[in-house]
């Protein structure tokens, strides 16, 4: 019994380490930005050619505001991928290093 006690300790203590993800290599995207959601809660969104979003995450207010102010509007981005939720659902973010305007 004694056996089967140590057994299980380590199994829990096994099963309850958690790994950290890989970090993804930040990747360059171009779309177009649009704002989606209702007020507070509204997000900007980047749609690829290809149809892929992703929810844009700035490092700087600043740059987020920018940006939501001339929303919908192309843009080339560079960021970090990741996967989080947003309004319940999965979603890909994108960390925003750096973004510039398209024409």
């Amino acid at each position: 019994m004694r056996r089967y006690g140590l057994l299980l300790s380590m199994l829990f203590v096994i099963g309850c380490a958690t790994q950290t993800p890989p970090l993804q290599p930040p990747i360059v995207v171009e779309g177009e930005v649009v704002s989606r959601g209702q007020a507070p809660f509204a997000a900007l969104v980047l749609e690829t050619a290809a149809h892929n979003y992703y929810l844009m995450v700035f490092e700087n207010e600043a740059d987020r505001q920018a940006v939501a102010a001339e929303a919908p509007v192309r843009l080339r981005v560079e960021g970090t991928p990741y996967l989080d939720r947003w309004q319940g659902i999965p979603y890909t973010h994108l960390r925003v290093h750096r973004w510039e305007r398209l024409r």
